[in-house]
């Protein structure tokens, strides 16, 4: 598998890659994309939050409703915008090692 990560630009590569590569990057990029739409119509729903940092700088603390809010509805788009962002930063790491071992034009 590391050879395959330092091939050469000449190198010829079995049917099974020259085959299944292209359309396993389409796929990626396909998801990645979707994923990205996702992020952004789930931080267009997300409220704003006008103290912004200012409870760190501070020191106030916190109520009940903003240690309890991983439960409300603004705490599970902020879940899913972490967990939509993950996976997009794997799937985009995924498809450039799927392109340094084969480029598109082999």
């Amino acid at each position: 598998m590391f050879s395959l990560l330092l091939a050469e630009e000449t190198t010829t590569y079995p049917e099974w890659m020259t085959s299944s590569f292209p359309i396993i990057r389409v796929v990626i990029m396909s998801l990645a994309l979707a994923l990205a739409i996702a992020i952004t119509l789930i931080v267009m729903f997300m409220d704003s939050d006008p103290e912004g940092g200012m409870n760190a700088i501070t020191g106030q603390s916190d109520s009940f409703y903003s240690k309890n809010k991983g439960s409300s509805k603004q705490g599970r788009l902020k879940r899913a915008v972490i967990i939509c962002s993950i996976t997009l930063a794997v799937l985009i790491i995924a498809f450039w090692i799927l392109w340094r071992i084969m480029p598109a034009n082999q």
